[in-house]
């Protein structure tokens, strides 16, 4: 047992480099600076907006959509006595966000007949935070309707209610999940998945991706280096040397995978700063419906990562050991990058249970399918789900390992390649 640990601890320290810890501590620190960079300038998104007005109608009318937009997070700059080209420009000038001209003869035209409003957007940038910018403006637009809405109802119906002829329908929207509802927006419960199990997925990728390359690029290595011939000529079994290579490589891509999801967590939550519903009302539903993670979950959604990842390197060193140099690593590895990037993107944009069977069964087929599927199982308590697809990932661990041991136990490993040459 002694030797196995001294492999272990020898796979560790050749894949521990600097040449390795530099650029994924660049990476974390990049996503952590990212993450707090995004979060500064969402907060500033929900700052007051700066806006431009050019009223050109000077009634109580225009005055009305003036103060309408005063009161929903717009920081109005009044122009006057300009035409609107000039104004356009100076808004420029301001760096304002949007433009409202109220043109001349506005309030004559109230009389039941669609008024007309324009508006400039003035866009910079096409970023997913800079579009924040114009939000409060869309709800400005619709508050203003209501206003006009409710003045013309008084005019012409002065003995009714306004609230009620704007929206002669009420709503009381509840999402049920599994035994359990709670009264909130289904586009609300979206968003929060969204927000909690998509960076999973995504930092899932980049660890099987990361962690098969370097596992396979060891074994390439070895062979170019002629140390793998002193390795197999220690007095150690070859099924030792496999584990070792998988629990050294395995330890690496866990530490890799914390890492990458706390300086993911940091990116994430800078970008949807102020996106999500954050209210008491909005956590009281999650937690009814039991949309949270507890600590059992996060250990269990932490096991299935880590044999997603053992998956991804036996199948690694199964190829690697087909891999004649460093140069060839990359397209011996090209199948397994296959097997990652099919349930990646489908588990991302489709729902599963929907499809077909031949084609669900070929998903469910891939391991990893079951790793990028965990999260949302677990938020919505399937847990038989998730037991299933660990069971099935700890198979096939199992089968890759022995494949691994037969290919190291034969002397076939030192000459085994795949030629991408053309035969002459």
């Amino acid at each position: 047992m002694r030797k196995f640990f001294v492999l272990v601890k020898k796979e560790v320290q050749e894949l521990l480099t600097p040449q390795m810890l530099l650029p994924l501590l660049i990476i974390v620190v990049a996503f952590v600076f990212i993450g707090k960079v995004a979060g500064s300038e969402a907060a500033k998104t929900a700052e007051p907006q700066p806006v431009g007005i050019l009223d050109l109608d000077h009634t109580n009318t225009s005055a009305l959509v003036a103060q309408t937009l005063s009161k929903n997070n717009l920081k109005l700059t009044e122009f006057s006595e300009i035409s609107p080209e000039e104004a356009l420009q100076q808004a420029k000038n301001q760096d304002l966000k949007i433009l409202f001209v109220i043109p001349a003869g506005f309030e004559r035209g109230f009389s039941g007949k669609p008024l007309s409003l324009s508006i400039y957007t003035i866009l910079k940038n096409f970023s997913f935070i800079g579009s924040r910018s114009t939000q409060s403006a869309t709800v400005a637009l619709a508050q203003i309707n209501s206003a006009l809405s409710r003045e013309l109802i008084a005019e012409k119906a002065p003995q009714a209610d306004p609230a009620v002829l704007q929206s002669p329908l009420r709503t009381e929207e509840t999402v049920v999940i599994g035994s359990r509802e709670a009264k909130i927006s289904v586009s609300a419960v979206m968003g929060f998945i969204s927000t909690q199990s998509t960076f999973i997925p995504i930092v899932l990728f980049l660890v099987i991706t990361f962690a098969s390359q370097l596992i396979a690029l060891s074994m390439a290595t070895e062979k170019e280096n002629k140390t793998l011939e002193t390795l197999l000529s220690a007095p150690v079994s070859r099924q030792a040397m496999v584990a070792a290579k998988l629990v050294g490589a395995g330890l690496v891509a866990l530490l890799t995978a914390v890492v990458y999801l706390f300086g993911m967590r940091y990116y994430i939550t800078g970008l949807t700063a102020g996106a999500g519903s954050g209210t008491t009302a909005a956590s009281d539903a999650f937690n009814q419906l039991g949309l949270v993670f507890s600590a059992a979950d996060y250990a269990l959604l932490g096991l299935v990562l880590f044999f997603a990842i053992l998956v991804a390197l036996s199948i690694s060193l199964i190829l690697g050991a087909f891999a004649e140099d460093a140069k060839s690593v990359q397209g011996v590895t090209a199948p397994l990058m296959f097997l990652v990037l099919i349930p990646y993107f489908l588990t991302l944009f489709l729902d599963i249970n929907s499809l077909s069977l031949g084609l669900k069964a070929f998903v469910y087929a891939i391991p990893f399918s079951h790793a990028f599927l965990a999260a949302p199982n677990i938020l919505l308590k399937d847990y038989s789900a998730v037991f299933w697809g660990l069971g099935y990932m700890a198979v096939l661990v199992v089968i890759f390992i022995y494949i691994a041991s037969r290919i190291f136990s034969s002397d076939k490993i030192m000459t085994l390649k795949l030629n991408f040459r053309r035969k002459r």
